[in-house]
């Protein structure tokens, strides 16, 4: 009896160029918006073909997926949700600031809300997509370290989707939109950094562990 070939494996996909789809996604994503934006001027701006394009990303919806998970990745490793032994809560909360607050007031990020902002009636879809690869995911990932830290007894959360949504939003504040708006610049440094301990002090006081 003949044996059965071996089936034949693609070509391992590059890296490399994957990452230069991702960033030219971001960029022209964020500059013309979903529906303006063909994977043509995307490949062009990668410097790679359409086949190499369609061989990592089959529909443009996967590609800003992906671009969105990645931009926030950037800044916000899965890693960095994780559970490390033996560092302090708060250490872990004003680490997760301080990355969340570099990714929402970015400059590139910024411009992504305000093209979906404008058009958020015609492109409903693009602001689903964006909201589950960014926004909830992040959610997400920040309630399993919430639960993680119940379960220590660092704190007492119930509902740590919850939970987590008011940390973020405490953290976004009013400065997100005013610098969304053009109406300030973005804060500095230390008022940043001012801003997040605040918050991560708030959050620690509503949420620590009661006394018996």
């Amino acid at each position: 009896m003949d044996k059965k070939a071996p089936a034949r494996r693609g070509r391992p996909k590059d890296p490399g160029k994957r990452a230069a789809i991702l960033q030219a996604a971001q960029d022209l994503f964020a500059r013309d918006g979903l529906a303006a934006t063909s994977m043509e001027a995307i490949a062009a701006r990668a410097g790679v073909s359409k086949l190499t394009l369609y061989s990592h990303f089959r529909k443009k919806e996967d590609l800003f997926t992906q671009a969105v998970t990645a931009k926030c990745e950037a800044h916000s490793p899965p890693e960095t949700y994780r559970v490390r032994e033996g560092e302090p809560l708060r250490a872990r909360l004003l680490a997760i600031g301080e990355n969340f607050l570099s990714l929402v007031m970015d400059e590139e990020a910024m411009n992504l809300y305000r093209m979906m902002a404008a058009e958020a009636r015609s492109q409903g879809q693009l602001g689903k997509l964006f909201y589950a690869a960014g926004p909830q995911r992040t959610i997400n990932q920040f309630s399993q370290l919430l639960v993680a830290a119940t379960a220590a007894g660092e704190l007492e959360v119930k509902d740590a989707p919850r939970a987590a949504s008011h940390f973020f939003c405490l953290l976004k504040g009013t400065n997100h939109l005013r610098v969304m708006m053009g109406e300030r610049k973005p804060p500095s440094r230390a008022e940043t950094r001012a801003h997040i301990e605040e918050v991560v002090d708030l959050f620690l006081r509503a949420f620590g562990p009661k006394a018996p």
